[in-house]
């Protein structure tokens, strides 16, 4: 079992202890303008322009121009889902972004994504324990007050 070398990143960035993700509510809202203009991009170049690209991407900016113009909640979403058969299957994704008109707009790649296969405990439970604690120089998800952690588990899956 080998084990990751200490981060060299500066106290104020955006790597803490293992999750590397915007951590406050402007970065958030910074990033989540870039990563979804980003995303677009590379859609429009595999589909082409057309004119339902057209539309959608109307529509896009005017989120996104919400966003900038600080609409919406910045948030950290902690998706956590259980196989449906024995339960102990647990896995979780973690994604900082901006809740705005019910969408959730990633402001970077998913940065976690873990199993378990502990059948005691829920899966919401399980990534909680895993990566949250009260005490912030204890924690390896670590957001600035004014950002909403939002704990989901998915029953679905």
């Amino acid at each position: 079992m080998s084990t990751a070398p200490p981060s060299k990143a500066p106290a104020d960035s955006w790597v803490r202890r293992g999750l590397a993700m915007p951590h406050t509510a402007e970065s958030i809202r910074e990033q989540c303008v870039i990563h979804e203009a980003q995303g677009w991009w590379e859609v429009m170049q595999a589909e082409g322009w057309t004119e339902k690209t057209q539309a959608d991407t109307a529509e896009l900016n005017a989120f996104l121009a919400r966003i900038a113009a600080g609409e919406g909640e910045p948030e950290v979403w902690v998706h956590c889902s259980s196989d449906s058969g024995t339960g102990w299957n647990k896995k979780a994704v973690i994604s900082a972004g901006v809740r705005l008109d019910g969408y959730h707009f990633e402001a970077h790649p998913f940065v976690y994504e873990s199993r378990s296969r502990d059948g005691r405990l829920k899966a919401h439970e399980w990534i909680k324990r895993q990566i949250w604690r009260e005490d912030p120089a204890k924690s390896r998800l670590v957001v600035d007050p004014d950002v909403t952690i939002r704990w989901e588990t998915d029953p679905r899956v």
